[in-house]
């Protein structure tokens, strides 16, 4: 199954609005929340273990013989924090997939790779600022 990067924003921004330190994610809340209405269960539910794996979001995850699944999502992680906050706008996420599309494929931290440089660009930072290292220019 291919991970699909539109559902991994969405589902971290999911997260993020309707979890909080007493509320939780489970499987049947997950699929009906508005953000994910697009997606289908089996799309959500691959892209929420992904991410689990990945780190990016704290959740328990029981797949059962007969095919059903519980999950529980409790919170994003600092790294899931990190790649949403890097992506969150509008703008950066649609420059960024539009410069991952030059290619078959591209991995998560590779897009956090271009959003965070995008938005170094639109915010005039370069990797080293001479104006604050003198010396080295």
């Amino acid at each position: 199954m291919e991970l699909n990067h539109d559902c991994v924003r969405d589902l971290l921004l999911a997260v993020e609005k309707h979890t909080n330190l007493n509320e939780h994610l489970d499987h049947d809340k997950i699929l009906v929340l508005p953000e994910l209405k697009e997606y289908d269960g089996d799309t959500v539910i691959y892209t929420a273990q992904k991410l689990n794996e990945a780190g990016f979001i704290n959740g328990n995850f029981d797949f059962y013989y007969d095919g059903n699944a519980h999950i529980a999502i409790s919170s994003l992680t600092y790294d899931g924090h990190t790649f949403l906050d890097t992506v969150r706008d509008d703008i950066v996420w649609r420059e960024t997939k539009k410069a991952a599309s030059k290619f078959s494929s591209v991995s998560l931290s590779t897009l956090l790779d271009i959003g965070a440089s995008y938005l170094k660009n639109k915010l005039g930072l370069s990797l080293i600022d001479y104006r604050l290292f003198p010396l080295l220019h």
